[in-house]
């Protein structure tokens, strides 16, 4: 009976399981201490620097763990998956909440990343098997979207609520015991959940996926049509993570109240969100190479505008600066997702799948060396300075920029352009 009322309020038709999923991830994904982190990092003796030391730590952890987590994800049923990948997350809040120290944070981020490479290793196809055992893989991209968007917009309001919230009680405990509502209610909705036969082939061992995965790996970026493409994606996504640690440090250094920490965090997953909803009509209108041309562009101001805030602290001028940075991540984010289309429309059936992890990998590599380098370029030099420093290396961009624009437009990328029409 119960089951019954939650498919009536969260879903439609035969869409009403897809609907509990949305559902889970808006709760899970309310990480109302995502804007005031580095506040609690500092609460725990830690510095800016280690913020970036261990979101990079936090990227190369995720990356070690994709290939295990897909690998489990196709010997267990995906939805025990998904709710092991709450759970760890779980254990981070739990752990937060008991101890304090550097080790503590850097083995919660750990946490949260076991948590991240587990569910995005199970998330899309929990979608595309439950579509599948109603035969209608044809709304796969309508479904995946829309889960997308429930993640970004779950992330969104979190930001704004938490440094309310934070600001009011004054303690970060309240944040955490919050999230271990939400994140509890969410596992409560994932057994709600049916457990769908999971569509795959034969399941093959770990080494051998190691084995297929490092020669597509070589393949892939051996690949002239492929290798500019993931490789200037790959440098898009690591500099915007650059950006997206540098909101907090900024705020802090122009006197921000911390209450207004969360606007700039929603316009970035409102602008992402917004990204996901109109992927199609932005590539009709300005198609990917273009796309690139003009992201680059706006790289060079975002990273302007960020040495322009560190020596003129006004926080109206600068939050509004820190709004168009938004606003610049969300046009990567659709530079990243038409690659990851163009990508799909490319390469063949049989390594179409792997192919697009190797572009996530090749995202996650950069932007943990990305981070990490970040902490002690940090140590020897003001923010100021560490952003002219990444600014020059950013500029290393565009060797494969030159090389996506040499390339002829292919028939395949003609229909991805129809399709999006």
């Amino acid at each position: 009976m119960i089951k019954n009322r939650f498919k009536k309020i969260f879903c439609k038709s035969d869409d009403h399981s897809l609907g509990i999923f949305n559902f889970s991830t808006f709760l899970q994904t309310q990480i109302l201490m995502l804007p005031v982190l580095l506040l609690f990092y500092q609460e725990n003796g830690l510095t800016a620097g280690d913020l970036f030391l261990f979101q990079g730590i936090f990227s190369i952890t995720a990356l070690l763990f994709e290939i295990p987590a897909g690998y489990i994800g196709d010997i267990f049923p995906r939805r025990n998956v998904l709710i092991f990948s709450y759970l760890l997350f779980l254990a981070r809040l739990c752990l937060w909440s008991l101890f304090k120290g550097y080790w503590i944070v850097l083995a919660g981020e750990i946490l949260y990343s076991l948590s991240k490479a587990f569910y995005t290793g199970v998330a899309d196809g929990y979608v595309y098997d439950y579509l599948k055992s109603r035969q209608k893989t044809s709304r796969m991209l309508h479904g995946y979207g829309k889960l997308n968007f429930f993640m970004s917009i779950g992330t969104a309001l979190a930001s704004l609520s938490g440094p309310v919230l934070y600001e009011h009680f004054n303690s970060f405990m309240v944040l955490i015991v919050i999230e271990m509502i939400l994140n509890t209610s969410a596992i409560l909705l994932l057994l709600l959940l049916p457990k769908v036969p999971s569509v795959h082939h034969k399941t093959k061992g770990i080494k051998e996926k190691y084995i297929e995965l490092s020669q597509i790996i070589k393949g892939t970026l051996s690949n002239p049509l492929l290798k500019p493409y993931i490789l200037y994606s790959g440098m898009l996504a690591a500099t915007t993570l650059i950006f997206v640690w540098s909101f907090q440090p900024l705020m802090l250094l122009m006197g921000i109240p911390t209450a207004m920490f969360g606007i700039v965090y929603f316009f970035n997953h409102a602008f992402r969100a917004a990204a996901g909803l109109l992927l199609p009509h932005t590539i009709r209108v300005v198609p990917l190479e273009k796309l690139g041309k003009l992201t680059f562009v706006l790289f060079i101001f975002a990273f302007l505008s960020v040495i322009f805030i560190t020596h003129f602290h006004s926080p109206v001028i600068g939050m509004g600066l820190l709004i168009f940075i938004c606003f610049v991540i969300g046009c990567q984010l659709s530079f990243y997702m038409g690659n990851v289309s163009r990508l799909h429309t490319l390469t063949p059936s049989s390594v179409r799948s792997t192919t697009s992890s190797v572009n996530s990998m090749i995202s996650r590599s950069l932007a943990g060396i990305m981070q990490i380098m970040f902490k002690f370029v940090l140590d020897g030099f003001d923010l100021s300075q560490s952003f002219v420093i990444y600014l020059l290396v950013f500029c290393l961009s565009a060797v494969p920029l030159y090389q996506l624009l040499k390339l002829p437009k292919l028939q395949e990328e003609k229909q991805l352009l129809e399709q999006s029409a």
